[in-house]
């Protein structure tokens, strides 16, 4: 499967379904998960079966998944060249917004 072909919500399904093994993988039922993060029920299954979930559900269900590292560390910024560093790095210097010239 070539990530970049994929639609929002092929991308959405895969992640459900990943997160739907992790739990598993745990040994928890739903009705654990919803518990152990705070999430409902509803959110749970939304999030299993690639259906919308507010962003911080997302991050309840994955914290208690332990998979928040993981997601946090994705996130992080990959510079393809010293150009991007160097933005990357005066962004994190400045701690305001980062504003682009175009």
């Amino acid at each position: 499967m070539i990530f970049e072909l994929l639609s929002l919500g092929e991308i959405a399904a895969d992640i459900g379904k990943n997160m739907r093994l992790a739990r598993a993988a745990r040994g928890l039922r739903q009705e654990d998960l919803a518990a152990s993060s705070g999430a409902s029920l509803q959110a749970i299954k939304n999030l299993e079966g690639g259906g919308k979930v507010e962003f911080m559900t997302f991050l309840r269900v994955a914290k208690a998944l332990n998979l928040d590292k993981d997601i946090w560390s994705s996130c992080l910024p990959k510079p393809k060249s010293l150009d991007e560093l160097s933005r990357i790095e005066s962004a994190r210097s400045e701690q305001t917004r980062v504003r682009v010239a175009r």
